[in-house]
């Protein structure tokens, strides 16, 4: 599955913005690690929104949350209430751009906040995935012990895990289950 050019990496953004808070355990608790996180989107925002600060720390971890509701809901009108709450939140104002030489459309308004244009962004981001594809292309991991979410791009909607690490950790914990199964009922019928 592909998403146009302007969607593909603020879906990518949103889903690393939302993980980086995993069963309580925050990983941008201080504005370094807001940059680290911005840093490689810079070519989207950088001339667009103002550069993030620290006060806005606390606002972009509500919408870490309010992105999260929306990759969770459990159906397409349930998201795209939530998306349409975070684009009138976040003051989302389509226009023509012309800033990097050719149209293309931003929602977010002109040297906005980064919050702002953070929370425009990943919404529109994830507002084309409902559009194109419905809720059923987001999830959250199946491993035990994670709970990050993901945007399925397979063909054929089958992914269930956030990451190769989980998927393989949850093979080899199956594999490993069904051996000692296995030998437990060997031993059994001798």
């Amino acid at each position: 599955m592909y998403f146009n050019h302007y969607t593909n990496r603020p879906v990518e953004l949103a889903v690393l913005l939302v993980n980086t808070c995993q069963s309580g355990s925050d990983q941008m608790t201080d504005p370094e690690e807001l940059d680290d996180l911005l840093d490689g989107y810079r070519d989207l925002w950088e001339g667009v929104a103002l550069p993030p600060n620290a006060s806005e720390l606390g606002a972009i971890h509500d919408l870490r949350t309010s992105l999260r509701t929306v990759m969770l809901a459990p159906d397409d009108a349930t998201a795209s209430q939530h998306v349409n709450q975070i684009l009138s939140d976040y003051g989302a104002v389509p226009r023509i751009s012309m800033h990097s030489g050719e149209p293309h459309l931003h929602f977010e308004p002109i040297n906005g906040t980064m919050t702002s244009w953070l929370g425009t962004t990943t919404a529109m981001g994830l507002a084309a995935v409902i559009v194109e594809n419905g809720v059923d292309r987001f999830g959250a991991c199946n491993s035990g012990d994670c709970d990050d979410v993901y945007v399925d791009t397979s063909r054929n909607r089958s992914r269930r895990h956030c990451s190769t690490t989980c998927s393989t950790r949850e093979a080899v914990a199956a594999h490993r289950k069904r051996k000692v199964e296995g030998d437990e009922a060997a031993s059994d019928r001798d």
